[in-house]
């Protein structure tokens, strides 16, 4: 997929070595917040925006700012100017984010932002506002002068109809002394930031559970970001290599097993190296369940806090095998795999704090194995 110039990435299992786990993504996945299965990278071009609209806010803010009046002062002579431009392009963008909580009515505008039916009333009364005369007009101005000497002197049905609705629903939102007050259009409508904006224009993603939980671990970023290439079916094995045209058919097999497709699902489950290794553990795993590590081991006695922790570490000790086989030619055995994993939670059990002592019966269970 086409990536940012900027912004290409390519992203890494973390192991020292290239082992082949060199992985590209498509750049809209990896700027997805981690809750909704992506990386949580920043997307720049959003991030811009975000950027740009604070200065916006600023201009709709009644805090009286020397550049600010200076730029309203000369704004009339500088319509075709890069500053103005900017903000005419950003400014549709800042009032579909936002909401007002009407005051004086003097900062905030009649049709276009969103001071009553959660809603602008250009959208609200399209007929309506297709006979208004003038669009740019502040609320404070229009409710004061009323609305009839801004619109034609015809009107359609459907307008006079929309007239009526609206010159009710206005009644109920009287002006008064404050300032007109901005908020973000989140659950807590809280009051414009950078950050919050750059939230709001993703905050429409659909939750992943699994990858949320993958996050949630304490482990380090690497074998987190293992993890959440696995659930995604996005390793570099050697079936992926085939998919994408990297490898032929006869150089896709499992490096163990001959003949057979080195997939993900046998890399961790039925490969024989990973075979001997649930064996010794004495777990059984179903088809996928390499992806959901938190259900690995569930008939073992064993604390399920750091059951997750513990499967996963095992999952990237299998894949550090496996790539020891590929490029160094060392074979593993399973006991010595396990050790490792052992290891890894010792070195890893200061991330835990206070659950330690769980990630610590799952090494001594480890090494009972061994």
């Amino acid at each position: 997929d086409r990536l940012d110039a900027r912004c290409r990435a390519f992203l890494w299992t973390g192991d020292d070595k290239c082992n082949g786990s060199q992985c590209l993504l498509k750049w809209e996945d990896v700027c997805t917040s981690k809750d909704c299965g992506g990386l949580g990278v920043k997307n720049l071009e959003d991030q811009n925006h975000c950027l740009l609209m604070k200065f916006v806010h600023k201009l709709h803010d009644p805090t009286p700012l020397p550049w600010k009046t200076w730029f309203l002062h000369h704004t009339a002579s500088m319509d075709d100017s890069f500053l103005c431009r900017l903000i005419n392009a950003e400014l549709h963008r800042y009032r579909s984010l936002t909401s007002v909580r009407i005051g004086d009515g003097q900062l905030t505008s009649f049709w276009h932002d969103k001071w009553i039916l959660g809603t602008t009333l250009a959208q609200a009364f399209p007929a309506l506002y297709s006979h208004c005369t003038r669009t740019s007009d502040m609320v404070g101005v229009v409710l004061t002068r009323g609305l009839v000497p801004y619109l034609r002197p015809r009107l359609t049905r459907v307008a006079r109809e929309e007239l009526n609705i609206l010159q009710n629903c206005v009644q109920v939102s009287p002006l008064s002394d404050r300032t007109d007050q901005r908020f973000l259009d989140d659950l807590a409508h809280s009051p414009f930031t950078t950050q919050g904006a750059y939230r709001s224009l993703h905050i429409n993603g659909e939750r992943h559970p699994d990858a949320a939980r993958i996050w949630a671990t304490r482990l380090p970023g690497k074998v987190k970001f293992f993890g959440w290439l696995l659930l995604l079916g996005r390793l570099n094995t050697r079936a992926n290599l085939l998919h994408k045209n990297i490898r032929r058919r006869d150089e896709a097999n499992c490096e163990l097993c001959q003949g057979v497709l080195e997939t993900d699902e046998h890399i961790f489950v039925h490969c024989s190296q990973a075979a001997a290794v649930w064996s010794r553990l004495g777990i059984s795993l179903t088809p996928s369940a390499h992806k959901m590590p938190w259900f690995i081991g569930c008939s073992l006695p064993l604390p399920d806090p750091a059951r997750a922790d513990a499967a996963l570490v095992l999952l990237w000790q299998l894949w550090k095998a496996r790539n020891a086989k590929i490029f160094d030619q060392l074979d593993l055995p399973p006991a010595e795999i396990i050790r490792r994993a052992a290891k890894d939670l010792d070195v890893w059990c200061f991330r835990y704090k206070r659950t330690s002592h769980h990630v610590r019966a799952w090494r001594d269970y480890f090494l009972s194995c061994c």
